[in-house]
């Protein structure tokens, strides 16, 4: 692999970081949305759960052949491509009030952003390759940022414009800023892809040491508590919160900030403290926020609405901060599974995490159903302790130097109305 100039990777870290926030935002533009896609739909919790779950199959399909489309063609090229179907599909989600299509769009837009997010930290990955300072936890922090971004502007877009207007916007921009800087990132003649080539080992995807099975069951439970928040926080907000329509974005965006600060925190945590104990730590705490909120954010927001928000608000800040070490612990614990590669283990635990998410997702919908969601919420929180325990026990394979390389989900934002907020 040939070694770039220092002024050349400046530029290409720069623009990394800029592709890793567009895609945030755009991935969660529709946070801030109540009124629009369930009231247009008209499904049950149960349904709607089943809807987003399905979602996931899009996000499966590009973990299969990814990797050799960046293989063959360098990953910028792959970007590109992934990041127009994917705003095409964004813009098409408020094209349709009938649930089968809008499934299908759904399951598109996932798949297009799932081909985005693998294609984009395959970028990343290589120009860390030609870096010594550890850039990959910067980036994530950056998809985290975007998020955040996505929840402020889609909360005053609500106030101003319709949802089809806000999606355009946000499509058109994406794609022109993502053309700029696109320019500034390793070209496939310069990001060394063509070596990674000469280095892959194939192997059956059923192929998982008993060690990696529960490795990939500890990290779905350390990420499925995350990937809940983002799917129910607007009907958090709504429902037990009583939030305003302009402010259901806030636990959401508390919750991402909480996430931040763990992710750039984890590294200078680890030198006190080994990733695994950070991991089951964390999870603890989460499990706890969670809980609380879940018994007691209700009550106080019945007594003082703006209480509440501030109250749920802080506690999801928490979870998020608490959080944040466990997914990369696993990740790394999984690449030093004797006589498994750390690329092929890293695309197992990714693959079985978004399978069983599919069945997670409907479960979680069918529980908002019948008990309601604070008491659903003990899901997440029953799954974010079984992640303690795990990393507790089996990630201490996991290294200080390696707690960045975990990229965070990227996934829509299931956004559930009220009746009134329709008029």
């Amino acid at each position: 692999m040939q070694k770039l100039p220092g002024a050349r990777l400046r530029k290409a870290q720069i623009s990394s970081l800029f592709i890793f926030i567009l895609m945030g935002h755009a991935a969660l533009a529709s946070v801030a949305w109540v009124p629009e896609f369930i009231d247009r739909l008209g499904v049950s919790f149960v349904t709607w759960g089943t809807i987003i779950g399905f979602g996931v199959v899009g996000s499966i399909a590009p973990l299969l052949f990814a990797s050799r489309l960046i293989m063959r063609f360098g990953a910028r090229p792959v970007i590109r491509i992934a990041n127009y179907g994917g705003m095409f599909f964004l813009i098409s989600l408020s094209w349709s009030n009938d649930p089968a299509i809008w499934m299908i769009f759904n399951i598109f837009f996932n798949f297009f952003m799932s081909l985005l997010g693998v294609s984009v930290n395959s970028a990343a990955v290589l120009l860390q390759k030609q870096i010594t300072k550890n850039i990959i936890g910067r980036m994530h922090a950056g998809w985290s940022l975007g998020a955040v971004a996505a929840a402020i502007t889609g909360a005053l877009a609500t106030v101003f414009i319709t949802l089809e207007l806000f999606l355009i916007i946000v499509a058109i921009v994406t794609i022109l800023l993502f053309e700029v800087s696109l320019r500034w990132l390793l070209s496939p003649a310069e990001d060394g892809h063509v070596e990674e080539r000469a280095n892959v080992v194939k192997r059956k995807f059923y192929q998982m040491p008993s060690q990696l099975w529960l490795l990939a069951f500890g990290l779905f439970a350390a990420i499925y508590p995350e990937v809940a928040v983002i799917d129910w926080a607007a009907v958090f907000a709504r429902d037990v919160l009583n939030a305003d329509l302009a402010l259901r974005s806030v636990p959401f965006g508390v919750f991402m900030v909480g996430m931040i600060v763990g992710r750039l925190s984890m590294t200078r945590l680890a030198e006190r403290f080994h990733p695994h104990t950070l991991a089951s730590r964390g999870a603890f705490l989460a499990a706890i926020a969670m809980a609380v909120a879940a018994l007691f954010a209700e009550p106080v927001a019945d007594a003082n609405p703006t209480l509440g928000l501030i109250f749920g608000s802080i506690l999801w800040g928490l979870a998020g901060l608490g959080l944040a070490p466990a997914s990369p612990a696993f990740f790394s614990a999984g690449g030093h599974v004797p006589g498994v590669s750390t690329a092929w283990a890293v695309s197992r635990l990714s693959l079985f995490n978004s399978a069983v998410a599919i069945f997670a997702k409907a479960f979680m919908g069918a529980l908002v159903e019948g008990v309601g969601l604070s008491n659903a919420f003990f899901f997440p929180v029953i799954l974010a302790l079984i992640s303690a325990v795990i990393a507790e026990q089996f990630a201490k394979r996991a290294k200080k130097n390696e707690l960045e390389n975990a990229a965070p989900p990227t996934g829509p934002i299931s956004i559930v109305p009220s009746p009134d907020d329709a008029r």
